[in-house]
């Protein structure tokens, strides 16, 4: 069964509270949810936040029905796959996921894959790796990508960017976008992602990118924008200070 973003945001709002309750009332139970790593829900959890999938809508008589077409034209082939990395590109974390898509009226083919990490230096290590395997493999460069207008026609512009950078790629297997949310629940968790948005096969992108973008404004999440990011990858060999 597929879950909506609202469903997920609610699970995090309320594993917060009870964590903080826990804290303040019973401080030494606080020690106990170490382990489980550094945010909340954990990494299991966090393996297809970003893979848009169908959502509940309301039907005749009151029924609940699944909107199998979503982000304007993409149905999902199969399910999500937990614990999965992504076709194409390196193992990069224990914690991903993927998911294929078609598109309504074509026969086009398309591939949302991401990569969870609970620390910033495992992602640093992880966009190095990845950057020169891209660069070995295909054709990339930064790119400014805006999706106000997907977001509009979705019905949804909360704490859309007007425009962000991704890091495009291109070749003859697959060729999208990347980008990299940092801390996008709240600033005090350490959760960051990677997440793949493309095509399959070898494809003119500039045509392809209309689509994709409604793909990217469909997984699109930042819940604190005045702290969490979206970025593209950064350079191979880039050292953080």
């Amino acid at each position: 069964m597929f879950k909506s973003k609202r469903s997920k945001i609610a699970t995090i709002a309320t594993a917060i509270v009870i964590l903080i309750i826990i804290t303040v009332f019973c401080p030494w139970l606080f020690f106990l949810f170490i382990p489980i790593g550094p945010g909340l829900p954990p990494p299991e959890a966090m393996q297809v936040w970003y893979l848009p999938s169908p959502d509940y809508v309301s039907g005749e008589n009151g029924s609940v029905v699944v909107n199998e077409t979503f982000a304007e034209y993409f149905s999902l082939i199969g399910e999500r796959k937990k614990g999965s990395s992504p076709p194409f590109f390196p193992a990069l974390s224990l914690y991903c996921g993927y998911a294929n898509y078609s598109r309504t009226k074509s026969t086009d083919r398309y591939l949302a894959g991401e990569w969870y990490f609970g620390d910033k230096k495992q992602l640093q290590q992880a966009e190095n790796e990845l950057y020169r395997y891209l660069e070995e493999h295909g054709r990339v460069s930064t790119v400014e990508l805006n999706i106000s207008e997907e977001r509009k026609r979705m019905g949804d512009l909360r704490y859309a960017p007007k425009s962000f950078d991704a890091t495009k790629y291109e070749s003859e297997i697959t060729s999208g976008y990347f980008l990299v949310y940092e801390k996008p629940f709240v600033p005090y968790r350490a959760d960051y992602f990677i997440v793949y948005y493309g095509t399959i096969g070898a494809v003119d992108l500039s045509n392809q990118t209309p689509f994709l973008k409604a793909l990217i404004a469909g997984g699109y999440y930042l819940n604190d924008p005045a702290r969490g990011t979206v970025r593209s990858l950064k350079e191979a060999g880039y050292v953080s200070h």
